[in-house]
């Protein structure tokens, strides 16, 4: 809006000083013209006062001279002064003689003295050929000045409405017409009309340029209307290729799921099928005639294999429990350190050395228990590879919490790294593991929004480290303090 306001102010001045140019030039050209008629027009007059001026005072007594004067004051007659042949004024008005008047005495003819915008007529009084005196008639300047002032004034104002009026109909009709046309097609374009166009017969009085932006401004209204056309044409594929897409993606998740649900199917019956296979044998056995100390060891071997199948199941519920529990804030030094005195004492750890080392203060928020087990499994897959020396880290980060586990052990082959974190995938010999230690870890890591990052070099030992989404606000004055470094 200020700049059509800014717009409209511009187009105003310029037809304002156009107007006062012209009617300047107008004005100008009317003064000349009239100055020139009135000077005529004031000579003729002139000349006519003073003929009849200087018959009638041949005809009167010089005592009644100033009389006959005062009768023609009137009109644009200004001064009247009668003058003597020596040059002496007789009667009327002071004026100065000037040799003009002693020129009328020597010629005998009327003579006129034009001036800027009147005029002084000097005409001999007496008998032709013998004038007795000279009778000056002076056209009143002021007068005539006025008139010619007041003419000219109300010409120019005159003229000047007329060329407002005029220019402003023919500037209407030649730029704002066409100006408001493109500007409602602007409009419309704009707010998605692109089939909007502007007819032949609408811009059949436009001027060139303004009919050249009319084709111009049709030109973009057919761009944008096939721009338009290829932009849903565009979509609608998308639209569709985001369809098939989204059956294939479903297909694939469903074909992972049945992949899933195959392997943890395959490695639950590998897991079962060897103590259940044992159990049947043992059973077989016991239905046939065997002694009884025979009979009490095959039952105590059932009843160990039983207690495997068990712990299998308990570790496959374990894996799969997903019920809810409240949060509360963790500290990861104390937790490990709780964790040490949960596994110290496993066959594995006998000879190990367990070290703990804490940076700052490492807080998360999350599930006491779940958090426990994920550190105590950790350190039993370390005990498993045959680790001397196990290190916890748990470091305070600007990004978060950072718990890092480092053992010496015998490392894991770079290609079952990317299976390590499966259900039922494990290395070690049948019996001695599930497999479900670091699928439960990394359950319970996503459970909490950790990353894991694994780091094994065969011989020389693995590194898991899970990085905790930073927490802050944590109520600490009823928690244990956080250990420093030790050994255990």
């Amino acid at each position: 809006m200020p700049r059509r306001s800014g717009l409209w102010a511009e187009i105003g001045l310029n037809l304002a000083l156009l107007t006062v140019l012209v009617s300047v030039l107008d004005a100008g050209v009317l003064y000349m013209v009239t100055r020139s008629v009135l000077r005529d027009a004031s000579g003729s007059v002139a000349e006519g006062a003073a003929t009849v001026l200087a018959r009638e005072l041949a005809t009167t007594p010089k005592g009644d001279w100033g009389r006959v004067l005062d009768n023609h004051r009137r009109g644009q007659i200004g001064a009247l002064t009668v003058y003597s042949p020596t040059g002496e004024r007789l009667a009327g008005d002071e004026a100065p003689a000037g040799p003009e008047v002693t020129g009328v005495f020597i010629t005998r003819e009327i003579t006129t003295e034009s001036t800027l915008l009147g005029s002084r007529v000097l005409a001999p009084v007496g008998a032709p050929g013998r004038p007795s005196a000279v009778v000056a008639v002076q056209i009143d300047q002021g007068a005539v000045s006025g008139a010619v002032w007041t003419v000219i004034g109300l010409h120019a104002v005159l003229s000047g409405a007329a060329i407002v009026l005029f220019g402003f109909f023919l500037f209407r009709r030649t730029v704002l017409g066409p100006v408001a046309l493109l500007h409602r097609s602007t409009e419309a374009i704009a707010s998605g009309a692109f089939e909007t166009r502007l007819t032949e017969g609408e811009t059949a009085e436009f001027a060139s340029e303004f009919a050249s932006l009319a084709v111009a401004l049709n030109g973009l209204a057919d761009a944008l209307l096939g721009y338009r056309r290829r932009t849903d044409e565009q979509l609608r594929q998308l639209s569709v290729a985001n369809e098939e897409l989204r059956r294939a993606q479903d297909a694939l998740l469903r074909s992972e799921k049945l992949a899933s649900v195959g392997r943890l199917a395959a490695g639950l019956a590998h897991e079962i099928g060897n103590p259940l296979a044992a159990v049947r044998a043992y059973l077989e056995l016991l239905v046939s005639d065997v002694d009884p100390e025979l009979a009490t060891d095959l039952v105590g071997r059932s009843q160990v294999e039983v207690e495997r199948m068990h712990a299998i199941l308990r570790s496959l519920l374990d894996f799969a429990r997903t019920e809810a529990r409240e949060l509360e804030t963790v500290h990861l030094d104390h937790l490990a350190a709780t964790a040490f005195g949960t596994v110290r004492h496993q066959p594995a750890f006998r000879d190990a050395t367990l070290e703990l080392h804490v940076e700052g203060e490492p807080v998360v928020r999350g599930e006491t228990a779940k958090l426990h087990q994920l550190i105590v499994n950790l350190l039993l897959n370390a005990g498993a590879a045959g680790a001397r020396r196990v290190q916890v880290r748990a470091v305070e980060r600007s990004t978060g919490s950072e718990l890092e586990v480092v053992d010496d052990g015998q490392g894991i082959p770079k290609e079952n790294l990317d299976r390590i974190l499966e259900p039922f995938f494990t290395t070690r010999p049948p019996g001695e593991g599930t497999g479900l230690g670091l699928a439960i870890v990394h359950r319970v890591a996503e459970e909490h929004g950790a990353r894991i990052h694994v780091d094994s070099e065969v011989g020389r030992g693995t590194t898991f480290r899970l990085t905790f989404p930073r927490f802050s606000g944590a109520a600490t004055d009823d928690l244990p303090p956080p250990r420093g470094s030790g050994r255990s």
